[in-house]
């Protein structure tokens, strides 16, 4: 068995379409490893993702967050808010769902990525794989 939790609890601005911070907090076995704010996923087979993130935003509209295997978006595993009332509203969005990484695919990268059209600050992101 593999696993990794990943984690940002101090506040970090995330632009439009980046990439959420991330640092290894906990991580056993071989088949997950961390990368610079992602995950890599080793071995070929199927990986169970969970992820929190906490935020507000500095103006109003749909935030969505989003799990990326290699850049690409992981259909099912993305979440959005609406954000109403810029820079006063505290969101929490969770996300959850399966990445399957086939024999060919080599090493597949996870990212969590702000798939918005506006910034966002965040003061909590964990993430959590598990083989």
């Amino acid at each position: 068995m593999s696993l990794i939790y990943m984690t940002n609890t101090t506040p970090a601005n995330v632009l439009a379409g980046g990439t959420l911070p991330i640092t290894v907090t906990r991580r056993i076995g071989c088949a997950i490893q961390n990368g610079t704010n992602s995950v890599i996923l080793k071995k070929p087979g199927y990986y169970k993702v969970s992820g929190t993130i906490t935020f507000i935003a500095p103006a109003a509209g749909d935030v969505t967050i989003e799990v990326r295997k290699n850049n690409v978006v992981v259909p099912g595993i993305t979440a959005t808010e609406t954000v109403v009332t810029a820079d006063t509203e505290v969101h929490t969005i969770s996300i959850d769902g399966i990445v399957r990484v086939l024999c060919y695919e080599g090493d597949a990268i996870l990212t969590l990525v702000n798939n918005s059209d506006i910034a966002i600050n965040t003061s909590n992101i964990s993430f959590s794989v598990l083989d």
